[in-house]
Order: structure tokens, then sequence, then C-alpha cells
């Protein structure tokens, strides 16, 4: 048996969808993890499980914990979904926090992602020069009975943040009215939480919705072609290949940036598009995918069979398990783990900087309505931890 703690800072996607995997293993019951809030780990929590995870470890404790784990023979793992160390001007890079996360890795054995570039460029800040990738499981029925669809009118969706927006302005915005004069009524968008701008072709747009409802609504509409536009930014680069596994779930064939992370998984023309970052490529792809059925039909095919060879439960663990026998193997060579309670409280005394560091960020760059609103979000957070307790 091989026992696994993982430790978090606080409630987000990547934790709940890390749970919900570890914690419904079919095929690995040899695999025992635990979660835990970093600000409730103890000493006893740490001599008790073999490998001890810190899950975006952007902050002033986690690399205490992490040193002392290491120095006692626990395994200690990094794990990283987003590249935290390079960080766009639109998010906030709060140093200290930064200067954490390189602490972090540097008292880790392994680097573990989802993101192929974040192994390359975090893998020699860590102690053991070490790496383990994570791709998402897709179960067998999430993908059971799935085909192409033969609308009278070819449905375009694209679901994104609202902020990119500019970026569908930016490369496919300029090839709408060709696109309209060219196909007219035979095409519609929908775009969803995303507004671009568009003019002279049939659109709906829709508000953002719970990823539950987005899949049910995308089951029941049928969508032929999915936009997938990503800018060629090393913060992007460093990002999974989700549209590629939303689209190919509900039998959508995806037009996709031609960069990482859409290079690592989609051949072009094999199943999926993919486009240079410019209008006249894009234009090109869109020419394919809205003329060619077969092509549309061929694409969702080869993706679907892609998914079913690499994104079972098995295939996924294996692969983490390469870089991680641990997870498998155990690791029982190690002693009990030095008090580490105190860096608790200097860890606190760090919250009132970063909440000071934030509150002037966004007051500058989103204004005080939108603090306001973070500011509720932050206490519903602490309210539902409460609870928990």
């Amino acid at each position: 048996m091989s026992k696994l703690l993982f430790i978090y800072e606080r409630d987000m996607p990547t934790v709940s969808i890390t749970r919900d995997v570890f914690t419904h293993l079919k095929n690995y019951p040899q695999i025992s993890s635990d979660f835990i809030y970093l600000s409730d780990v103890k000493k006893t929590d740490i001599d008790v499980h073999d490998v001890i995870i810190f899950i975006r470890p952007d902050n002033a404790y986690s690399w205490k914990i992490a040193g002392k784990a290491r120095l006692s023979g626990h395994v200690t793992v990094t794990f990283c979904d987003d590249d935290l160390l390079n960080l766009p001007k639109t998010n906030p890079a709060i140093p200290w926090r930064k200067k954490g996360l390189l602490k972090a890795l540097a008292n880790s054995d392994v680097i573990w992602s989802s993101s192929k570039y974040i192994l390359e460029k975090y893998c020699n800040l860590t102690a053991g020069k070490r790496t383990a990738i994570t791709d998402t499981i897709i179960q067998p029925e999430e993908i059971e009975g799935i085909t192409t669809h033969k609308n009278e009118k070819i449905k375009i969706v694209y679901a994104a943040a609202p902020s990119h927006a500019e970026l569908f302005e930016k490369y496919i915005t300029p090839i709408v009215p060709k696109l309209s004069k060219e196909f007219g009524n035979k095409i519609s968008f929908t775009f969803i939480s995303v507004h671009p701008k568009v003019e002279g072709i049939d659109c709906e747009y829709l508000p953002g919705m719970p990823l539950l409802e987005y899949r049910k609504y995308m089951a029941e509409h049928r969508f032929d072609i999915g936009l997938a536009p990503l800018p060629e930014t090393e913060f992007s680069k460093c990002k999974y290949f989700n549209k590629f596994l939303e689209y190919t779930t509900q039998g959508v064939l995806g037009i996709y940036s031609k960069t990482e992370p859409y290079t690592y998984v989609v051949k072009n023309e094999g199943n999926g598009l993919l486009a240079e970052n410019n209008p006249e490529s894009w234009y090109n792809a869109f020419y394919k995918a809205i003329n060619d059925a077969q092509l549309r039909e061929q694409c969702v095919n080869n993706a679907i069979q892609y998914i079913k060879d690499n994104h079972s439960e098995r295939a996924c663990i294996e692969r983490i398990c390469q870089g991680l026998p641990e997870f498998l193997e155990g690791n029982k060579e190690y002693s009990k783990c030095k008090i580490f309670g105190i860096n608790k409280y200097l860890y606190y005394l760090t919250r009132p900087f970063d909440w000071f560091y934030l509150l002037i960020f966004y007051l500058k760059n989103t204004g005080l309505k939108a603090v306001i609103k973070r500011i509720k979000v932050h206490f519903v957070e602490i309210k539902a931890y409460a609870r928990r307790k």
C-alpha cells in the first residue's frame, strides 16, 4: 500500500479534479490518498504518508514542510498546472510567492504537471531532477456512442473566458465578412461566456455556465465545429489541451491554434485542424471544416480513438507512475519528520501582505466593483472552509 498526502492552500478546480481521480481509482486499490489544507497540516500527517504532494505551492509555508519532509526521507512532489513563475501581466505576480514556489521546487524530488512545457522548464529547479506527466482521465461512458453531427446549418461554438474576446477579434473577426459572403446562412456562431464583436452573420451569445450544465448544453445542441484560438505566449504554452477533450467528447471537430499545448496531441487533418495565428490561416481552416463533412467525421473518429488509447484510467496512471513509481511501490525508508509548526505562524503573518498586494493590483486593473465582487467570493471560500472544519 502506498499512502499519498496531497497538500493544498485553498480549494480550486485543480484540487477538486485531482481529489476526484485519486479517491475513485477503480484499478489501483494499492494507492491510498488523503487531501488536507495547508493550514491544517501537522507533523503526524507527514509521518504516516509515503509521498507528499504540494499542489501549486507558491507560498511561504509549503517549502518549509517540503524541506522537513524530504530531510526525513519522504518523496516530495510539486504539482503545477500553470506557469506560476511567468504569470502574464493581467495576473498578480506576488514576488514573495514566486520565491516560495522556487524554494518548494528546490525541496522537491519531482515536478509533476499536465504540461510537458512546464516539466521542461521546471525540472532543473528541483532537487531530484525528476518529472512526472499527468493527463485527464476520460471514463469509457463519456465517449460511448459519440458520433459526428449532420446539421443542415453548420453550427460553430466558441466557449472561453470573457478576456478571450480580444483573441477572437484579432484572428477571426477580420474573416467574418468573407465567411458570410462564402457561406451566408449555412453557418452560425454560438459564443459561451465570451462576447466578441461579430456582425453580418447568425450569432448567439450565452453567459458562462457551470461545467455540468455546459456539458449538457453541448450534448443537446450538437455542434459541428469548435474553436480554440490561443496566443503563443510562455504562459499559454503551459496550459492543458482541455478544449481538445471537451470538443472530442461531444463529437465536435476542433480548430486549434498551431501552438503548444495543442500541437502535443492534434495532428492537422488527422484528429483536428491546426491554424497559424493569422486571419488567412484561420479562414483556410474554416473553409476546410465547413465544406468537408467527411473530414469532420474522420477527425472526430480519430480524436475519439486517441482518447480511448491515451486517456483511460490505466493509461493515465501508468504514465504518472513512470515518473513516480513510489505511487505504486510506496516508500518506507523514512524517519520521523522534524517539527515545523512554528512556520505556520510566519505564514499567517504574510497573508495580510498578500491581501494588500492583491487589493492594490485589482483596484488599479479592474476597478472597485470587481474588487468588491472578489472580496465576496473570498468570504464564501472562508465560510466553506469553516463548515469543513
